[in-house]
């Protein structure tokens, strides 16, 4: 029984001390959400989003994040002259986004990026990557978020729901960029950042404490490499059907012309691709199937859609528009020389032998490449108006 009480208490001593380790620490402790990387002139510009917690009952009209910068030739040395900025030891274990800016991507590379991304110990591999288009990482991190309290969380959950809803913009992690970087098969695309409106104005609390903010950052299509660096950029239009070739497109909306002035559009709520390829003649040969389910949204044709012959033509417009969509992905592929949409990864694994003689000089051979597209469109519901 005696024993029975020594191990209550010093239990008890142990729970009761830990409680109040955790307490000190994170009083000492500052949190780092968001992490901007930019291009200096000698070496890198690296940026911290801190959170900058309030006390609770005690409303301010302080920022919720405050931004520090510093600048080194690598990221570790960076990262520490930043360190030396905060009042409190800072972690890199909360990062939920990190931003590297377009001239970085374009001019240096993203290889040096990832290499830390991956090596950094208490830095997790599963935080979100974006590249910043017309702005630097560290003047993104600077602007105020419209709605969520914390700006790098506004990015992240615009991401998801864009992802759930658009599919537009899909997540991307760095040791899936690394993997697509070193595979000869695929070259890696990054969803893009940018800002509508001025930067000065996205800068000020002011903007968001209006019903319209006239600045704001904004998803903007991807960023396409080739091997490690930016080669190019995809609208969001284009962006759309790279996922949707790709078999990753959940949900998202297409339009088509069914007159010189007059449109309809149709809410994707079912898509798969099948790819299909092999070598003829020593060329590659690649089979596309793409078949689309959707919901009839908007109409402003002149058209009876209770009639079925209707109904049809509109289907068989859309399969024309989307075809045609995705021979300008694919021609857009060949304009920047990149296989992002990743044609030697099908070619690998349908027909192996044929890719091992292909493998060394698939760059080019990728550039020569035939493709027959075939798209099926079904529109399951019109409505209840003719």
């Amino acid at each position: 029984m005696k024993k029975l009480v020594v191990i209550f208490v010093i239990f008890f001593f142990l729970v009761f001390s830990l409680g109040n380790l955790n307490t000190n620490e994170l009083n000492d402790i500052a949190f780092v959400y968001g992490l901007g990387i930019d291009k200096a002139k000698d070496g890198y510009q690296v940026s911290l989003q801190i959170i900058d917690p309030h006390p609770l009952n005690y409303p301010t009209d302080k920022p919720s994040v405050i931004v520090f910068e510093g600048k080194a030739r690598s990221l570790g040395k960076a990262i520490e002259l930043v360190s030396k900025k905060a009042s409190r030891k800072v972690t890199l274990s909360q990062v939920k986004i990190v931003l590297i800016s377009e001239q970085l991507v374009k001019e240096q590379g993203i290889n040096a990026v990832l290499n830390y991304l991956l090596r950094k110990s208490g830095l997790s591999s599963m935080v979100d990557v974006l590249v910043t288009k017309d702005i630097e990482a560290f003047n993104a991190l600077r602007v105020f978020s419209i709605i969520e309290d914390v700006p790098t969380s506004e990015i992240l959950k615009t991401v998801i729901n864009t992802e759930k809803n658009w599919g537009s913009h899909q997540r991307v992690f760095p040791t899936q960029l690394k993997a697509e970087i070193l595979s000869r098969g695929k070259e890696a695309i990054i969803p893009t950042l940018d800002i509508s409106g001025k930067l000065k104005t996205a800068e000020k609390k002011k903007n968001v404490e209006q019903l319209a903010p006239k600045s704001y950052l904004q998803l903007s299509g991807l960023t396409v490499l080739r091997e490690d660096k930016k080669v190019g950029w995809l609208n969001d239009k284009l962006s759309r059907v790279y996922y949707l070739i790709k078999g990753k497109l959940k949900r998202s909306y297409f339009t088509s012309p069914c007159s010189k002035h007059e449109e309809y559009g149709l809410t994707i709520v079912k898509a798969k691709t099948n790819i299909k390829g092999s070598v003829v003649d020593g060329i590659p040969f690649f089979n596309i199937r793409t078949k689309i389910i959707g919901d009839l949204d908007d109409i402003n044709c002149n058209l009876d859609i209770s009639e079925p012959s209707n109904i049809k033509n509109l289907e068989k417009d859309m399969e024309k528009e989307i075809k045609k969509q995705i021979l300008n992905l694919i021609k857009k592929s060949h304009k920047f020389q990149s296989d992002f949409i990743g044609f030697g990864d099908v070619l690998r694994i349908n027909d192996k032998s044929e890719w091992k003689r292909i493998d060394e000089r698939w760059k080019q051979a990728y550039l020569e490449s035939k493709f027959d597209i075939k798209v099926r469109v079904i529109i399951r519901d019109y409505g209840d108006t003719t």
